[in-house]
């Protein structure tokens, strides 16, 4: 990615934008952020889809409701003409059966009916009992005579003796689609058939549709009138009258017998589209009013448009509330870093302020004390290095002034006497006298030069191993201060690197030489146990003990750098000294050492001033007996 970015000359902007992520203020506006959007867009989707689901739910009531008044509205309308011909057909003179009375009858009785009909409608005939068209009104010559009597309406009030509703037929003749409410007229003398009158619509001059038209659900909503049949008698867009509509969903429901109801479907071109269905009575057609699945959840999309705006502005608002809040842990975290390169470059009387956030308070007081401490602990070095500076100065001079004061005048004694042997090379009796007195001088001298050495190296650790070296440190403890003292060694000694046989040999010595100078005790005991995974050396004694300080530095603080040597030399192998002792109660001192250390890696620092923020702090631990 970035040698693209590098490409296109934004290298600049990509490092940028990656230094700004990684740092922690950007990062927790980024997963802050990230989260909300998160949430939010969960709950805007579960809200969406439950609003989606009411609107659709509220839609299909909605929709079936108008369904159901506009099936009403057309049922009243249909009950209104079925009446007027009911009345019609009561009449005396209509069931004469002779077409001039009963032409004059709707005439003058049928006003109300003629009055909405026009030449371009289908208007009202009357059948005789063979079906042949007598009357017309409007008058319609041209089916005059025509025969009827194969039309469906025509045998279905033949055979029922009652009204009926016709589906969409073909007119004979004139082959125009129609739609026929049909009346059988018969005499209640006898019951007899004497014909039928029925009023015709033609389904192009949408007459039957003005009360449908009156019902409209918002800009695209639409409803049509469907025969039994599924064949449209009534739509909006005049080019689909006629057609069959059986394939749609509503009106599949309606012919399976469903009197009313809603259902959402797809459409022809692949949209949505929410319908409410109803079987209008009396007549058995079926009313629909659909609207488009788009204009239904409308109002759900307009009312999202606030909420999302809202939404934004809350985002911006946590954004800005996140930043503040992390630059409160940022700002001392940053403060803390600088302290510490501080603290790398030697300054170690750097502090840093404490923030009122409680993790981050600790922290720096945390920072504070370990400050404090790598301070004090390179005051107790720098001391604890004059000393042992001063220590090997005044050892030389100690081991010059013993070799000058013992060995060398001891070394001239007997190169004199080796001169004086000389002058009696005639007298064998003085020669063996004196030989006798220069063997004297000449063992002395050795046992002094062997002293020098085991001063300087323990011969018996290199000759005898670390077991018996311990054992012979313990006999010149009891031997020369009658001390008395027990050693017992578990486990496998052989197998020890011989650095650290050396140093568990110096840390023994010290720790007696401190028992010696100091304890005051009459009984010691050392336990050495030699594990796979460790080795610990135990000295108990029944001194009178001290006050134990909390802090290592405390003990060069007062000339005393014999316990700090001992912590060193066991750090040196990834060990550790602690240390118990109370007043009157004797000490306890215990070392831990890995059987297989593992030596601290000594690097190049990579700037001069890290070189004093690397080195470790002291890590003995100081407990007080209870």
């Amino acid at each position: 990615m970035k040698p693209l970015f590098q490409t296109i000359g934004l290298g600049r902007l990509y490092s940028a934008v990656q230094n700004w992520l990684s740092e922690l203020r950007s990062q927790a506006i980024t997963l802050t952020l990230a989260l909300i959007v998160v949430m939010t867009v969960l709950a805007v989707s579960v809200v969406f889809f439950a609003y989606r689901q009411v609107s659709q739910t509220l839609a299909e009531s909605r929709d079936q409701e108008l369904a159901n008044v506009g099936a009403e509205r057309v049922s009243e309308q249909m009950e209104s003409l079925l009446r007027a011909l009911l009345v019609l057909v009561d009449q005396p003179e209509m069931q004469t059966g002779d077409a001039a009375i009963q032409d004059l009858v709707i005439r003058e009785r049928g006003r109300e009916l003629l009055i909405d009909f026009t030449d371009r409608d289908g208007g009202i005939i009357v059948l005789d009992e063979q079906g042949i068209v007598k009357v017309t009104r409007p008058f319609r010559p041209d089916l005059i005579n025509q025969d009827f009597s194969q039309e469906p309406y025509f045998h279905a009030v033949t055979e029922s003796g009652s009204f009926t509703f016709s589906d969409i037929i073909q007119e004979p003749g004139t082959g125009q689609n129609v739609v026929v409410i049909a009346v059988p007229i018969i005499r209640p003398v006898n019951n007899e058939f004497v014909g039928a009158i029925a009023v015709r619509f033609y389904i192009d001059f949408q007459r039957l549709g003005q009360e449908v038209q009156k019902l409209k659900v918002g800009e695209q909503g639409v409803a049509y009138l469907v025969d039994r049949n599924g064949r449209l008698i009534y739509h909006p867009i005049d080019s689909l009258i006629g057609l069959d509509f059986s394939q749609r969903e509503a009106v599949k429901q309606l012919q399976a017998g469903n009197r009313e109801g809603a259902i959402t479907s797809q459409a022809e071109n692949g949209s949505s589209i929410v319908e409410g269905y109803a079987v209008v009575p009396i007549t058995g057609w079926g009313l629909v009013i659909g609207e488009p699945w788009s204009q239904a959840v409308s109002p759900a999309l307009t009312s999202l448009t606030p909420v999302a705006i809202i939404l934004i502005i809350g985002l911006i608002v946590v954004a800005s509330m996140v930043s503040l809040g992390v630059q409160r842990v940022t700002d001392p975290i940053q403060n803390l870093v600088t302290q510490t390169r501080q603290v790398a470059a030697g300054d170690y009387d750097a502090q840093v302020s404490l923030s009122r956030i409680k993790e981050i308070k600790e922290l720096g007081t945390a920072f504070n004390e370990m400050v404090q401490q790598i301070g004090k602990y390179r005051a107790g070095i720098r001391q604890y290095v004059a000393d042992i500076t001063n220590s090997q100065e005044e050892e030389r001079k100690r081991i010059a002034r013993d070799l000058h004061d013992d060995t060398v005048q001891t070394l001239i004694a007997i190169g004199q006497r080796i001169e004086l042997i000389k002058g009696f090379a005639d007298n064998p009796v003085e020669v063996r006298s004196r030989l006798s007195d220069l063997r004297t001088m000449v063992t002395t001298a050795i046992a002094s030069v062997r002293q020098f050495s085991r001063d300087l190296r323990p011969l018996t650790l290199e000759d005898l191993g670390l077991a018996a070296a311990m054992q012979y440190l313990t006999n010149q403890l009891e031997q020369n201060d009658g001390i008395e003292v027990t050693l017992e060694i578990q486990g496998e000694v052989a197998d020890i690197p011989s650095d650290m046989e050396i140093a568990i040999y110096r840390i023994l010595q010290e720790a007696l030489n401190n028992v010696r100078k100091h304890a005051h005790a009459t009984k010691v005991s050392v336990l050495a146990r030699f594990t796979p995974r460790q080795i610990r050396l135990s000295i108990r004694d029944n001194g009178r003990g001290f006050d134990v300080p909390d802090d290592i530095t405390d003990f060069t603080s007062n000339g005393n750098f014999g316990l700090m040597g001992l912590q060193e030399r066991a750090q040196l192998f990834g060990g550790s000294i602690k240390i118990k002792s109370y007043p009157n109660q004797g000490t306890i001192m215990e070392m831990t050492v890995p059987r297989q250390p593992t030596l601290p890696q000594i690097k190049p620092a990579t700037t001069p001033p890290a070189n004093n923020a690397t080195e470790p702090t002291a890590s003995m631990m100081v407990d007080k007996m209870p």
